[in-house]
């Protein structure tokens, strides 16, 4: 069985849309997709085959973000990376919120980066939001640039791309985790 040195992961968190918006009577509260409990997240996660030193990086947003770095207490935390999205929502007609977390975990020994990429990113990405949930193109860059040999996957996919294996309800996959 294969076993993984990075983690990605962009957990469907248990939450509802705002406020429904008189220009979209149709809309729903609920997300246009399945949302988990933070005890099914964590059991995803814990479920997946690892080298004994790994990272995770792990989304989430402001409503979360005390629960995500407790989620996993095994996990050390590195670092909290900020995505700056340079748009955004609006709820209750308040402040925008306009970035989102990328949590970075180790267990075990800190899995090193690459040495050339060593200071070349910041803890802020800054990238325009696209369409709902789709993460920055930049923070998985990053994290290929950071580990380009490692075993890499990429969980609660949408999609899948070269060099990752991906998990999730949206994408084929035939990993048991």
């Amino acid at each position: 069985m294969r076993k993984y040195n990075v983690i990605y992961a962009d957990p469907p968190w248990k939450q509802t849309k705002g406020g429904i918006r008189k220009c979209r009577p149709q809309q729903k509260r609920e997300l246009d997709y399945a949302t988990l409990e933070l005890i099914d997240i964590k059991n995803i996660i814990l479920n997946v085959p690892t080298e004994e030193n790994h990272v995770l990086f792990l989304w989430t947003i402001d409503k979360f973000l005390h629960e995500a770095e407790l989620l996993l207490p095994n996990y050390k935390l590195h670092a909290r990376l900020i995505w700056d999205k340079t748009n955004g929502v609006a709820p209750a007609f308040t402040v925008r919120f306009s970035h989102e977390y990328l949590l970075w975990f180790y267990t075990g020994t800190f899995l090193k980066i690459a040495e050339q990429q060593r200071g070349k990113y910041t803890t802020v990405l800054r990238e325009k939001a696209s369409k709902h949930s789709r993460k920055p193109d930049i923070a998985r860059k990053m994290i290929e640039d950071f580990y380009p040999s490692a075993n890499r996957i990429e969980l609660f996919a949408r999609e899948k791309f070269i060099g990752w294996d991906a998990f999730g309800n949206e994408v084929d996959s035939d990993l048991l985790i």
